[in-house]
């Protein structure tokens, strides 16, 4: 299967210790105000800062400070939340799989109870470049029907989709072709000016930019490819362009997009079972790790009892946040790949995992045991024996 020998590919770098790929990180104080939290943003071209709470690491970054409204006055402190850290011995696996979990850039990583740097999505970009991906193509890893918004459209319209839906790229549309991309940086340098003026937050010169229309506000630098392009080209388009996405395009329609996090998707935690088992977003609590690892093994293997020509399984973790909140929905999703049919997909959202997880085991178990007996019945027919 074209996963596992991905799999495999990559299995040098995933197991490569993160100590060579530590770069400065942007370090921030809870009692900081939002307005010096995105200065320092802007000055070191960052997208996640971080800063140590005893023994807790905590972030924030562009999108989630998108939610702000006392940009001048309010202190940054309830926009932090806690996020696992790296050891510099630590896997770049691990990296990928919490820059994945998170939707986060940058991971800390911290030595002494000291954070002495982050490991980002764009390092492990430029590691992945060079080996010879020639061989896989965009069309295994981009994200289908992306979001997308009208030229015409305000900018809070804007704002409300990246933090509501947890993504940093919106393509706009102009006259039914895509002509840039908006990202939650352009609408954070819209509250930056006024801050460095002295402004009350949010003043009114802020709110009306940010209800005017999108217009022409956002990248044309960001760099395109076709669905059969391969994954080197991706990636060096946009480390030269110093871009975080690429566009998908055939005969100039958009068919999907590529972040770094559906590039960090390729080094996914693998479980060993009978049956491919791939983890994305696999969350750093080692009780939930457990949890998740042994549910969906012991799923796979009653599954396989009722239905045996699957070929393997991804499943994928999110947490959704917002604002302030340090704990969110669970949304969980695992894709079924047999022979016979287009990858079957199965989705739950819940806050408590483990119910999260006997959900969409169930549901899985349900539906494949019926498509079993509906192979069984048409075996039967072909035959020419009777059906009890």
């Amino acid at each position: 299967m074209i996963t596992d020998t991905i799999h495999e590919h990559l299995k040098d770098i995933k197991s490569s210790k993160v100590k060579p790929l530590v770069s400065k990180a942007t370090i921030i104080d809870p009692s900081d105000t939002l307005s010096n939290v995105i200065g320092k943003i802007s000055k070191n071209n960052a997208y996640d800062v971080f800063c140590l709470n005893g023994k807790s690491t905590l972030s924030t970054n562009i999108r989630t400070l998108l939610d702000a409204k006392n940009i001048t006055s309010m202190k940054v402190e309830p926009f932090l939340y806690p996020i696992p850290y790296l050891n510099p011995d630590d896997s770049i696996q691990k990296a990928a799989n919490i820059i994945s979990h998170y939707r986060i850039r940058e991971v800390p990583v911290v030595q002494k109870n000291k954070i002495i740097g982050v490991v980002t999505a764009q390092r492990i970009l430029k590691l992945l470049s060079t080996k010879d991906n020639k061989w896989i193509k965009a069309n295994l890893i981009y994200t289908q029907n992306p979001i997308t918004i009208s030229a015409e459209e305000s900018l809070s319209n804007a704002r409300r989709t990246m933090t509501s839906k947890r993504i940093d790229h919106l393509p706009v549309l102009n006259q039914g072709k895509i002509k840039q991309v908006l990202t939650s940086a352009h609408i954070l340098e819209l509250i930056i000016p006024q801050e460095r003026q002295g402004k009350k937050s949010m003043g009114s010169k802020t709110i009306h930019k940010l209800e005017s229309r999108i217009g022409n506000i956002g990248s044309t630098r960001i760099p395109q490819c076709s669905p059969n392009d391969n994954l080197n080209k991706i990636i060096n388009s946009m480390l030269k362009t110093n871009t975080s996405c690429c566009l998908v395009n055939l005969w100039e329609n958009l068919q999907g997009i590529i972040t770094f996090r559906d590039i960090l998707e390729l080094l996914a935690s693998k479980v060993e079972t009978p049956i491919p088992l791939y983890i994305v977003g696999l969350p750093e609590d080692q009780k939930n790790m457990t949890l998740i690892s042994k549910k969906f093994e012991n799923t796979l293997k009653r599954v396989q009892n009722v239905y045996s020509e699957i070929q393997e399984a991804r499943v994928s973790i999110k947490q959704q946040r917002t604002g302030n909140k340090k704990e969110g929905k669970y949304e969980v999703s695992i894709m079924i790949i047999t022979p016979h049919h287009a990858p079957l997909i199965y989705n739950s959202i819940g806050f408590d995992l483990s119910e999260v997880l006997e959900d969409l085991s169930q549901k899985l178990l349900r539906t494949l045991s019926k498509r079993a007996k509906r192979r069984s019945k048409k075996s039967i027919r072909k035959i020419g024996l009777p059906i009890f």
